[in-house]
Formats: structure tokens, C-alpha cells, sequence
């Protein structure tokens, strides 16, 4: 591929990948969770789906540094979403979970984003959604070997 094709397909791909992030985001934040940042919002469902998890855990799915998922842990134990609990073995070892305020926060979030994100699929048909589904797993794992 020559290097002004190269240039207008990254070009193309960084606008499309910006504008669907930050429309994505704007979509999540006024219909599914008022109450948490997208960015909690993703924390809370990482620990539900992995609890107990660590920290580290929630950092090196989501590639952040550990002070930033610590500020986020933080302020969602304070708002009564997570628990920690100190590893019996080793206390260095801070193991998070959902609380049940945190779950049913979590699965409200989940039953808008479902209707949210099913009305925008609902406009592609099965076979767009599966080659679109499969390119990006194919662009996850192409990024997660780099």
C-alpha cells in the first residue's frame, strides 16, 4: 500500500473511531448511567464479571495506570458500589466487589444500554453485525500482540 493510501485510511479511521466514541459516549451518559462515568460504569462491570479482582486487574484490562484505578475504586467505595476486602494471607492483596447497591446500579446501566446499543444494531443486518463483530475481535487481537 503506497503511503498516501496508508495516510487517507488512517485518516479515515481515526475521524469514523474519534466521532463513534464521543457520540457512544454521549449516548451512554444521558440514557444509561447519569449516575457514573462511563469510564466507572466499565469498572463496574469488569468487577461484576470478575469478582474478587485487584486493582492491577482493572488496570491491565482497561490499560491505565494503577493511581488512576485507584481514584476510580476510591470514589466508588465511597458512593457504596465496591468493596474491598484484604486478602487473609496477605494483606498486601486488596480483593474488590460489587455491593448490592453497586449490582443494581450496574444491571439498571445494563438494561438501558441494551435497549440503547439494540436500537443502533437493529439498523445493520445480521450479516453486518457479525463481519463488523469479527473485524473488531480481529483489531483487539491485533492490538493486544503490539
Amino acid at each position: 500500500m503506497q503511503d498516501k493510501e496508508l495516510n487517507d485510511l488512517i485518516d479515515m479511521y481515526t475521524s469514523a473511531m474519534n466521532e463513534v466514541n464521543r457520540r457512544v459516549n454521549i449516548l451512554m451518559n444521558e440514557q444509561v448511567h447519569q449516575e457514573l462515568t462511563s469510564d466507572q460504569f466499565g469498572t463496574l462491570r469488569f468487577v461484576h464479571k470478575n469478582q474478587p479482582c485487584t486493582s492491577s486487574d482493572i488496570a491491565d484490562e482497561f490499560s491505565i495506570g494503577k493511581s488512576a484505578v485507584t481514584a476510580q475504586v476510591n470514589r466508588l467505595v465511597e458512593r457504596g458500589f465496591i468493596n474491598r476486602e484484604r486478602d487473609a494471607n496477605d494483606r498486601r492483596i486488596v480483593y474488590l466487589t460489587l455491593t448490592d447497591s453497586g449490582i443494581r446500579t450496574m444491571n439498571q446501566g445494563l438494561v438501558k444500554l441494551y435497549e440503547v446499543l439494540g436500537e443502533i444494531l437493529s439498523e445493520f443486518n445480521p450479516e453486518e453485525i457479525g463481519q463488523f463483530i469479527q473485524t473488531l475481535d480481529k483489531l483487539v487481537q491485533i492490538l493486544r500482540k503490539k
